[in-house]
């Protein structure tokens, strides 16, 4: 209790100069720490190759000498970022000097400054110490990988769920424990390091090696106090977000509908919502800090600070110079994001494998279904059988749909072409055939575009070369995307016909991602965020999301402003879009608050 209320008395004796280096530091993060680190990662292209897009590239990646460079130097410049906040608030908080809020910060600012050199090896050391001790752990989850589940399809996996998969999660679930286990206790031994580096002179390894004798006869207490910290820093955040959202429709219930009222009721709406989120933020960072500090205290390090002088009862212009600029840029913010809220909801519809959810993947029931439903694209999966047809297929084999375990490149046309493709789905659907490529161009000519995801394996090494063929043929290349996860089948469609538009299909995307070759981002919805929309603006492509079914996800989607949303219920979107086509001005903000918040 004792060292709780030396907590509060340092932080409350400080906060505006915590405040004001907490701003500031962020402020300098987000102008100038954020470009230069993300040009550093980008810079590395030529050494670490393309990054990875898919569930199964993340192994090949991240274990390759260029993908562990990528993440050392990844980490170290978050790392770093957060080293720097932590020295700067450690100066303020270790000060026993009286003096005014601003000084202390700029004191603080250029004595971090100073000790740049040392915390930037620091957390050098240590990034890749930590790397080194999570590397067997994350090559046994390549290795389990590889040898349970590589040869099966992501897709296949994740709706089969094979026996295999059990095995890997166990295999992954103990390797993932054993990292967590063994960073842990490295992290929480050297956890005083950054105090030791930022107030005594000595090396960096002699100050890690002194953080391991302090810790040594403290480990549970401090190890509770940081866990509680991080699930605070994780859980309130969010926790605080869904409070503010549930308390938000009663308080737009009571705003007139009109815009002269309404913008300003949202405006300090999300002022109020973004100063406590500041706050809140703010609070854990400092709180962080303080609890490393005062573990660095009493376990022998730097001096108590003497109390100084408390905080004088007339509160001068100075002193509240923090709070000012903290509601200037709360205010200045709130109104970029308003600003935001008029971004057009020109978004086209995607239907993945036609209206996969009304009838059977692929097959002309889905197609003439998706058409009617208002489809501006059919999302279809193009492989090729053993003698060069192309058809409408997604898994690699016949497996999932219906129990057979050829490959479809292993296969005749004739083998197939009177399989049952639509029984699986329901009864009425039975005797659908699989279709091909050319039937469809046929069926969706001047009706919808097409976007083909094109699916070679070493069986069908020129499929795109075929489809492009054909495309050239049947006069269909004028609104159709080449579609593929894989970069090398979207350089050769461009090769063959340069006005193909192109998308490169990714689950996400982990270390530097190629931004030219492809006209169209396609990512998985929950990996897509404000960042990515901006970024495809920046650069000049499309970002269209992947496969988003349900209407609260739809509506997010268009509010963040993705340019094309790829569903299995295109029934579903053109409904929603249709609707908010006839919502008022209120309605129609409070929608993007709500995702906003989200």
């Amino acid at each position: 209790m004792r060292r709780l209320a030396d907590t509060r008395s340092v932080l409350r004796r400080h906060r505006r100069s915590l405040l004001l280096y907490h701003l500031f530091f962020t402020g300098l993060t987000l102008a100038v720490l954020g470009p230069a680190i993300g040009a550093l990662v980008a810079a590395l292209e030529p050494v670490t190759g393309e990054g990875a897009i898919s569930t199964g590239g993340i192994a090949t990646f991240l274990l390759s000498p260029g993908g562990l460079l990528w993440l050392a130097v990844t980490l170290t410049a978050l790392m770093i970022t957060l080293a720097l906040e932590q020295a700067g608030m450690t100066l303020i908080v270790a000060s026993d000097r009286p003096m005014g809020e601003c000084r202390l910060t700029l004191i603080a600012l250029w004595q971090v400054a100073r000790r740049f050199g040392k915390l930037l090896r620091l957390t050098i050391f240590q990034v890749v110490v930590h790397l080194c001790v999570a590397l067997p752990f994350l090559l046994v989850i390549a290795l389990a990988w590889w040898g349970l589940l590589s040869s099966y399809e992501v897709y296949f996996i994740r709706i089969t769920r094979p026996p295999e998969l059990w095995w890997f999660a166990a295999i992954a679930g103990v390797a993932l424990t054993g990292m967590l286990v063994c960073n842990g206790w490295l992290f929480l031994r050297w956890s005083l390091a950054e105090p030791i580096v930022t107030l005594e002179k000595v090396p960096v390894r002699r100050a890690l090696a002194i953080s391991s004798q302090r810790i040594h006869g403290s480990k549970s207490k401090l190890l509770i106090l940081l866990v509680v910290v991080g699930v605070l820093l994780i859980a309130l955040p969010a926790l605080f977000t869904w409070v503010f959202q549930l308390l938000g429709t009663p308080y737009l219930a009571l705003v007139p509908d009109s815009p002269q009222a309404l913008l300003p009721a949202i405006t300090a709406y999300i002022a109020l919502y973004l100063l406590f989120m500041v706050i809140l933020t703010f609070g854990l960072s400092a709180g962080y800090s303080l609890l490393i500090y005062q573990a660095y205290r009493v376990t022998g390090g730097h001096p108590s600070p003497q109390p100084g002088s408390p905080p004088s009862s007339v509160t001068g212009v100075r002193a509240w110079l923090v709070e000012g600029v903290l509601l200037a840029i709360v205010v200045v913010q709130a109104v970029l994001v308003v600003s935001a809220f008029d971004t057009p909801e020109e978004v086209t519809i995607t239907a993945h494998r036609g209206n996969a959810f009304l009838a059977p993947e692929n097959t002309a029931s889905a197609m003439e279904r998706a058409i009617e439903d208002g489809a501006d694209y059919l999302e279809v999966d193009v492989r090729m059988t053993r003698d060069g047809e192309l058809v409408l297929w997604h898994d690699a084999d016949l497996q999932r749909l219906l129990g057979r375990p050829e490959r479809i490149s292993s296969l005749y046309w004739d083998d197939i072409r009177e399989l049952d493709a639509g029984s699986w789905f329901a009864p009425e659907f039975a005797g659908e055939t699989i279709l091909t490529l050319s039937e469809l161009i046929d069926m969706a000519r001047g009706r919808a575009g097409l976007f083909l995801d094109l699916k070679p394996d070493h069986n069908s090494r020129d499929l795109t070369r075929r489809v492009v063929a054909l495309l050239q043929e049947k006069d269909a290349v004028e609104g159709t995307v080449i579609a593929a996860a894989e970069r090398y089948v979207l350089s050769e469609a461009k090769a063959l016909a340069p006005e193909l538009k192109t998308a490169l299909l990714a689950q996400f995307v982990i270390g530097p991602l190629n931004d030219q070759g492809f006209d169209i981002l396609g990512l998985r919805y929950n990996q897509a965020n404000a960042g990515a929309v901006a970024r495809a603006r920046q650069l000049g492509y499309e970002l269209h999301v992947w496969t988003v079914n349900q209407p609260a996800e739809m509506s997010r989607m268009i509010d963040m402003g993705v340019d094309n949303i790829i569903t299995d219920r295109p029934d579903v979107l053109s409904r929603l879009l249709a609707a908010r086509a006839g919502l008022s001005e209120t309605e129609r903000l409070a929608i993007k608050l709500r995702n906003w918040l989200r």
